[in-house]
């Protein structure tokens, strides 16, 4: 008896020590995007197109497509701001990089509010040197820039038609 109230005191103050913090995977079936993240909490990751929600991972050459994590939380906050990062890269099917951009959010020096923070999106411009027929293997990480570790992962494969 005494050692089941241990750990439920133990699991009861682990549970509530937490502040948030979340880890877990999410899986976009219809476009392939997986996502994982550790850290931060989110509602949802999907892939966009001109503002709109994808149902396929097949893009039109000349189309900015879009990942997009909503209902973002926990960033660490300093003066009342916050400082997301971002990595894209976008990679050939053999996995030569294409693109490799270290911290798409680098001009945001002075941090953002948190409450723009709760939408993040890495964006490329699809067109040459890609071509019609390949696919194309897009890989973002968003990051907290005061406290690295927590981070969103997300990859998808684009077929560019």
């Amino acid at each position: 008896m005494i050692r089941m109230f241990i750990f439920l005191t133990a699991a009861i103050t682990l549970c509530s020590c937490s502040g948030g913090f979340s880890k877990g995977v999410k899986k976009d079936l219809s476009t392939g995007l997986s996502a994982s993240y550790n850290g931060f909490s989110i509602e949802d990751i999907y892939l966009a197109a001109a503002g709109q929600r994808l149902s396929g991972n097949a893009i039109s050459m000349g189309t900015k497509v879009s990942i997009v994590a909503s209902g973002v939380e926990n960033f660490m906050e300093k003066d009342g701001k916050v400082f997301p990062g971002c990595s894209i890269i976008l990679s050939d099917k053999s996995g030569k990089e294409m693109l490799n951009l270290p911290d798409a959010f680098s001009e945001m020096i002075n941090g953002t509010t948190v409450a723009a923070s709760k939408v993040l999106t890495a964006s490329v411009n699809t067109g040459a040197p890609m071509t019609t027929g390949e696919t194309y293997h897009m890989q973002t990480r968003f990051f907290d820039k005061q406290k690295k570790e927590s981070e969103i992962v997300a990859s998808v494969d684009l077929l560019m038609k």
